[in-house]
């Protein structure tokens, strides 16, 4: 089972709300800074708190309130009158605390403009904070929005290679009961090692296959696989598994070898027609771990085409795990089929 937990909102995530109140410490020290340039006292304060406070009020009634409530929802012409309105009642507020302020400290304005431009500039500086407030929130709902299509986008990969996953091991366990299946009916002798075998093969696959494996965990699957198949036979099989790897601890995928070796089986005749052969190697070639095999091709299985749920389902594995990470080459001749699967080693 995959859990993933997804917060949108602001108010469960103490640390937004400690960059928030950091932001308005700096704005609130800033302006004391500049001020005191030229004044002091409680009146510097005073004014300060008055332009802090009316300031926090506007930017959060946008950040909080009309661009979600109203702007996200297209609801555009409310979301205008309510933007005018909140400037213009900041804009007097500020207008009249300054006016007050001024008379009760006896000081006049630090610039020397008519009542009317000092309404202007303040309605104009309003605005401006407006449009920084907005474009914060835009941006945290951006960030947010692309935060929570990420992790839908891993929910849904995961899902996708657990089913994958679920398919595949389930095929290739299917096979091997079938193939003990047959040594039964004949009384073989061979029955309890191929029981054996599909334990070993069982516990891997249901018990060592939830994370990664290491490449010698996968290389003991694949040799169990085998060597399940082989007892299915009372005769020789020209079957060959070479191994020669350096980075046997290298973590990979798991059930990644074997849907390959099972497609080989498959299609190669072998068993069953005299000529019939499977190569498999693995080797290390240019920083790739490297697994190629080489079988013939069936007489039965001429016009079919070589695939099958473990090839296609390697493919997209392949694809969702090892992106631009794998090359996977696939040639198909008149009488050999040759498959050679890379992975870039990290």
């Amino acid at each position: 089972m995959v859990q993933i937990n997804i917060h949108t909102n602001t108010k469960k995530n103490p640390s937004i709300w400690s960059v928030h109140f950091a932001f308005w410490i700096v704005i609130f020290s800033l302006s004391v800074y500049f001020a005191a340039l030229s004044i002091n006292g409680m009146y510097l304060l005073q004014r300060s708190l008055v332009l802090i406070a009316v300031n926090i009020f506007l930017f959060y009634a946008i950040y909080s309130w009309i661009i979600p409530e109203f702007f996200l929802k297209k609801r555009i012409l409310k979301a205008i009158v309510l933007l005018f309105v909140l400037i213009v009642l900041v804009a007097i507020t500020r207008f009249y605390g300054d006016a007050y302020l001024m008379d009760k400290f006896n000081r006049e304005p630090g610039f020397n403009i008519s009542m009317s431009r000092r309404i202007l500039l303040m309605l104009f500086g309003e605005f401006v904070f407006c449009g920084f407030a907005g474009l914060l929130r835009m941006t945290v709902i951006v960030y947010e929005n692309n935060k929570r299509m990420d992790e839908l986008e891993k929910l849904q990969l995961n899902t996708e290679l657990l089913f994958l996953k679920a398919q595949m091991s389930p095929h290739f366990l299917f096979n091997s009961i079938n193939n003990i299946y047959s040594l039964v009916l004949l009384k073989s002798d061979k029955a309890p090692e191929a029981l054996m075998k599909l334990s070993e093969l069982l516990r891997y696959s249901l018990y060592e296959c939830h994370n990664k494996v290491t490449l010698q965990q996968e290389l003991e699957a694949v040799k169990s696989y085998i060597d399940l198949f082989k007892l299915k036979f009372e005769d020789q099989i020209d079957l060959e598994l070479k191994v020669e790897l350096e980075h046997i601890d290298y973590p990979i995928e798991p059930l990644l070898y074997v849907p390959l070796i099972e497609n080989a089986l498959k299609y190669s005749g072998i068993g069953m027609q005299p000529n019939a052969y499977i190569r498999i190697n693995f080797y290390e070639l240019d920083n790739y771990i490297v697994l190629k095999i080489n079988n013939s091709i069936g007489l039965q299985n001429k016009i079919q085409e070589a695939s099958g749920i473990g090839l296609t389902n390697i493919k997209k594995r392949l694809e969702n795990i090892y992106p631009e990470k794998y090359k996977l080459i696939i040639n198909d001749s008149d009488g050999e089929f040759e498959i050679t699967l890379k992975l870039l080693l990290l």
